[in-house]
């Protein structure tokens, strides 16, 4: 062997041998130590995911911070059982409670032990956390706490708070046997995960409470403002039912010049409003002192029943009330002393009402109103009666009339406009606020605020469809309230087509994240109509909307155009739940809502279907449904072609 090669072969083994001297002596080291860093790490981190294990919500909230005690307690007593654990809330006065504990010495306290304006806790609350020997506090006599765990074999006290910053809510003790405290250190890690997680949660329970506040007094707001709405547009619909009848008892006196002819106009309005089964005017005759039945009386058969009533029969009801001058009104007249049975037997009534035809001063007759039902009239119609006694004693002094004509119109214009201001300022008034919660939770969900975990981006998202939700409320109200403000609609030439594509485009999107499929089917360019785009869009997106609400997931929806011979075809059918037959005849009644809705928790404001059918009906068109429980429904509209309407 050569010289040479000898000392290649000396080099080879020396670095060898010098590989597996750094294997042995280095790298096995620090493998074995980076293992055992992993399993710390991993450890770490199922220990947080176990106590994290809680199903959050606004209502479990405020018990989610005790929940998560017993969890961290559980958990690290598992791993440290050589530690005696406890978990402290603050309650009232100062006075801690004790929610969760592993050791039999946390047992021995006495109640009230735990007082967070006490030296050791205050001192651990000021500092942020306290590690405390407890060597030679057997004999101490300033805290009971160090004393029973000295008695016990205890060392080393570690006092951890947690809560929101600027406001500790509790406290994480942990207690150690080991003189140098080795059971601490090894916990040391798992205590500081307890304290931030306790901490962030505090601070998320927190938002929870002031959100769930905050969502209630905007629904009772909301609640109130609709009760509201929904009353005064009972009275408005009263209010017109009255306006109308007084203005046909105007139209009535103004067109008709005989008097006859004007009573029987007056008596056919007042019994088609109160869908009276007898009306009739019984008027004074002077010569004879007589209270005489006026003919053109409703319900009135055979010359017996147009009698003549003698001022001096103070028994009967008509005489009473034209001396009075007060309306009468009687549930049973048939068992009424106050009424002659002779004439109540002649007429066949139960319910009556009297009601004195004045003059200013002057009474000149009365108008007498009846029912075969018992307790039918209410003293509401006996209002509304009174008023249109007044007009119709103006076939003698037609001043009158227009006088209190003026001022009724007056009052119920005045009211009308309340009303529809009321609902616009409402309705804007929640807009700017939703307008900028929205805005919020999009910048939060976003991340431009910084990073979210799981759980925060989970409720920012349930906050996030609430707030649309109260959106689509407030944008259904401002649409009720201008269509009942009969604001004025275009009339120009639309593309049907157009807008059934472009309502099923805006729905697309969210049906099929919810797992349900939208169908077009549109035929052969169809004939434009004379309308508004903006409010007929309006009711294709309702109808679409409610037919993705009301199906459940792997449903389809189809949307349908056809032309008919003089009209345009538009229907929405769905594979849903459909509509219960008990619902049917009140689905377009404004915020109805079906009984089965909750199988799929639908959402929705009941004002939808109302919207379509006045939009429907202020374009010429018809609309309808038909529906099957379990099946589906179909609803379809119709709105005619330019042609059709020019040839009507």
């Amino acid at each position: 062997m050569t010289p040479c090669l000898s000392s290649a072969l000396a080099a080879l083994v020396a670095g060898f041998a010098a590989y597996w001297y750094f294997v042995f002596r280095r790298l096995l080291p620090l493998e074995r130590k980076l293992r055992a860093v992993r399993e710390r790490a991993g450890d770490l981190r199922r220990f947080a995911l176990e106590v994290l294990e809680l199903q959050l919500s606004t209502s479990t909230a405020p018990h989610a911070l005790n929940e998560m005690g017993q969890r961290c307690v559980v958990c690290l007593h598992q791993r440290l059982p050589e530690l005696a654990l406890c978990w402290v809330r603050r309650g009232s006065a100062e006075e801690g409670v004790m929610i969760a504990a592993r050791g039999r010495v946390w047992s021995e306290l006495a109640k009230g032990a735990w007082r967070f304006d006490s030296p050791l806790v205050r001192q651990a609350l000021e500092e942020g956390g306290l590690t405390r020997p407890i060597a030679g506090a057997r004999d101490s006599e300033d805290d009971p706490l160090l004393r029973l765990l000295a008695d016990h074999g205890f060392c080393v006290l570690r006092l951890i708070p947690w809560g929101r910053p600027g406001s500790s809510e509790g406290l994480l003790v942990a207690a150690d046997r080991d003189p140098h405290g080795a059971g601490l250190q090894d916990a040391e890690p798992f205590l500081d995960i307890v304290h931030r997680l306790a901490t962030s949660l505090a601070e998320i329970v927190d938002d929870l409470v002031r959100l769930s506040q905050a969502s209630e007094r905007l629904q009772g707001g909301l609640t109130s403002t609709i009760e509201e709405l929904t009353h005064t547009h009972t009275r408005l619909i009263e209010k017109a039912r009255e306006v109308r009848t007084l203005h046909d008892v105007a139209e009535a006196l103004v067109s008709r010049g005989a008097k006859t002819q004007s009573l029987a106009a007056i008596v056919s309005i007042v019994a088609k409003y109160l869908q009276a089964d007898l009306v009739a005017f019984l008027l004074f005759d002077e010569e004879a002192q007589e209270l005489v039945t006026q003919p053109g009386a409703f319900g009135l058969q055979g010359d017996e029943q147009f009698y003549r009533m003698p001022l001096s029969r103070d028994d009967a009801s008509s005489v009473r009330v034209y001396r009075t001058r007060q309306p009468f009104l009687t549930g049973d007249a048939q068992d009424d002393p106050n009424v002659i049975a002779q004439y109540v037997r002649l007429w066949k009534v139960h319910s009556l009402m009297v009601i004195p035809l004045l003059v200013e001063d002057r009474c000149i007759g009365v108008m007498r109103v009846g029912s075969f039902q018992k307790d039918y009239f209410s003293s509401e119609q006996v209002e509304m009666m009174t008023i249109i006694s007044t007009e119709a004693a103006v076939i003698v002094e037609t001043a009158i009339l227009n006088r209190k004509l003026s001022d009724v119109a007056e009052q119920l214009a005045a009211l009308n406009r309340m009303k529809s201001e009321f609902v616009s300022t409402v309705s804007h008034e929640f807009k700017t606020p939703l307008t900028s919660l929205s805005g919020f939770l999009h910048v939060l969900i976003g991340g431009e605020t910084g990073p979210l975990s799981g759980q925060q981006m989970e409720f920012l998202k349930i906050a996030q469809a609430q707030v649309a939700r109260l959106t689509s409320l407030v944008a259904d109200l401002l649409d009720c309230s201008r269509l009942e403000a009969n604001m004025e609609m275009e009339r120009v030439a639309v593309a049907l087509e157009s807008v059934v594509r472009s309502s099923v485009a805006n729905h697309s999107r969210l049906a099929s994240e919810a797992g349900k499929t939208i169908a077009v089917e549109l035929p052969s360019p169809v004939p434009e109509v004379l309308g508004d785009a903006k409010w007929l869009g309006l009711a294709v997106d309702n109808l679409i909307s409610n037919a993705v609400k009301f199906t459940r997931p792997g449903g389809r929806v189809a949307v349908s155009l056809a032309r008919q011979e003089k009209d345009v075809e538009i229907c929405v059918a769905d594979d849903g739940i459909g509509i219960h037959p008990d619902d049917q005849g009140r689905i377009f009644e404004k915020f109805f809502r079906a009984r089965n809705r909750s199988e799929i928790s639908a959402p929705g404001t009941g004002l939808g279907l109302t919207i379509v059918k006045e939009v429907v009906s202020r374009h010429g068109g018809r609309i309808w449904f038909e529906s099957e429980m379990g099946k589906g429904t179909r609803f379809c509209f119709t709105l005619p072609l330019p042609a059709a309407l020019d040839g009507d």
